[in-house]
């Protein structure tokens, strides 16, 4: 699987895209931005110490190698999710908080990604009820697969999701964690949409990583 991720990684960086999720949408008064786009800022900080830019000479991390994984403990990681859905007439970006466990004893995996926002179909940027729940078993190496699934609704538009990400640790010592399913299904209505849907994240800074074997 590595020389698939590491091909996956270096598509992360142009897909993501962390930019203003086509404006217009404020309503917050008269301050002409709309606060949740700040969230943004925190999300591209952290795209760029996980997998760097190769436009400004940025060097992300590399994928941690077996020996330097924990045998056992558990490692918190909070970061963030992109979620590009295409419709016929444009593509929609999404962004929401994502949250992770893995637990290297029991080889398994549990998050959500909630607290999403990004483009409606009307073009303004809106709230989306609902989240994805994390899962995973059967963990092993650096590499592994976890699955994702759950509704996102907005303007009574409802998206279904349900896939694989192929994930990857990240770090010399386990710092990050990165999840991609570049080829998403997306139920919506009576058909499918295709998309992608990327989860990352960095070990929470309150978390000291347990010491590999």
């Amino acid at each position: 699987m590595r020389p698939m991720c590491c091909r996956s990684l270096s598509s992360v960086v142009a897909l993501l895209g962390l930019t203003a999720c086509g404006g217009g949408g404020s309503s917050g008064g008269n301050s002409g931005i709309d606060p949740r786009l700040a969230r943004l800022d925190v999300y591209e900080a952290q795209q760029l110490r996980l997998f760097g830019n190769p436009q400004t000479g940025a060097i992300g991390m590399a994928i941690t190698q077996d020996p330097a994984i924990p045998a056992a403990g558990t490692l918190n990681f909070e970061g963030a999710a992109a979620i590009q859905i295409e419709h016929s007439s444009k593509t929609l970006a999404l962004y929401g908080d994502a949250v992770l466990a893995l637990d290297f004893e029991a080889a398994t995996a549990a998050g959500s990604v909630s607290n999403v926002f990004g483009q409606a179909l009307t073009g303004k940027v809106a709230d989306y009820t609902g989240e994805l729940s994390l899962a995973g078993d059967g963990l092993e190496g650096a590499e592994f697969q976890i699955t994702y699934a759950g509704r996102l609704t907005t303007d009574a538009t409802d998206y279904g999701f349900a896939g694989t990400l192929e994930t990857m640790l990240l770090g010399d010592q386990v710092a990050g964690v990165a999840g991609i399913d570049l080829d998403a299904d997306i139920a919506h209505g009576a058909g499918v949409l295709t998309g992608s849907v990327i989860v990352f994240g960095e070990v929470a800074a309150t978390q000291d990583t347990p010491v590999a074997p």
